[in-house]
């Protein structure tokens, strides 16, 4: 789809519309904006958005790729429309305000601040950055292994266990591809993608988890975090080395998150 053909700049994209654009284009090929204030952006944003307040835009503008079409929202589309037109008068070409705001967005949304999850990876050199990720998609892997343990009928455990699989061949994968020399894997550290603890999660979920549709839920809401931690990283990160590993897992996490959404439509499609 040429998007560029539905929309000029400045203009407005319902969340239906941009919720496409997004499922469409890969993560790091546009960018998405949220304007509101840090508490608003805690409780609730996109999974991989940028915390700007709209008074702060012209004076952080830098931080942003004019090369990037610019995803802008807020709670109601009143803000980040003040704010696609600030970046228009700074010269910016593909700035799209989604109207109606987060109150309209009907998808997943992600919690916690901008340092959530962060301090697992702050002041680690490659060696230790790379460690962590392992860490994380192990414990992701034991998770759903642990929620087979707790009994649950027969085409859930298969879910679980196919879920469990596929943590496994992505570590797997990533090991092959950006481990370090002499990487020996750890112990297990007990947090999981997105920087969440697999025993609260275990604990607060677990009974909750009898179906496949509760299942799915769960593994998107885990997804988004890690989609939203790696593209939080990737911005952070000055090294080179791990900015690619971030870019890269915040890739898969994406097209986990895809592959997640299209399992739980067939679910709810009977």
């Amino acid at each position: 789809m040429n998007w560029k053909s539905l929309f000029t700049p400045g203009a407005n994209m319902s969340p239906e519309e941009a919720r496409e654009f997004m499922k469409d284009h890969p993560a790091e090929s546009y960018q998405i904006l949220d304007v509101r204030q840090a508490k608003e952006y805690e409780q609730g944003h996109l999974a991989g958005a940028l915390l700007m307040p709209v008074k702060e835009v012209t004076t952080r503008i830098t931080e942003l790729d004019r090369q990037k079409p610019l995803l802008v929202y807020c709670h109601s589309g009143v803000r980040s429309k003040a704010a696609c037109q600030l970046l228009l008068a700074e010269g910016f070409q593909e700035v799209y305000n989604m109207s109606g705001g987060i109150i309209a967005w009907k998808g997943g949304k992600v919690g916690g601040g901008e340092l959530q999850g962060v301090e697992f990876f702050m002041d680690r050199d490659y060696p230790d950055v790379f460690q962590m990720t392992c860490a994380m998609e192990e414990g992701l892997r034991q998770l759903y292994l642990g929620l087979v343990d707790r009994g649950c009928d027969e085409d859930s455990r298969m879910l679980l266990e196919r879920l469990a699989g596929f943590e496994e061949g992505h570590k797997a994968m990533l090991i092959a591809r950006f481990a370090p020399v002499g990487f020996a894997e750890s112990e297990e550290v007990g947090i999981v993608e997105g920087g969440l603890n697999r025993q609260q999660i275990l604990a607060h979920f677990g009974p909750q988890l009898e179906t496949s549709e509760e299942i799915l839920q769960l593994g998107m809401m885990l997804e988004a975090q890690a989609l939203d931690l790696y593209t939080r990283l990737a911005r952070k990160s000055e090294e080179e080395k791990s900015r690619d590993l971030f870019l890269f897992l915040a890739k898969e996490e994406e097209r986990h998150l895809n592959y997640l959404t299209e399992e739980l439509d067939k679910v709810l499609a009977g």
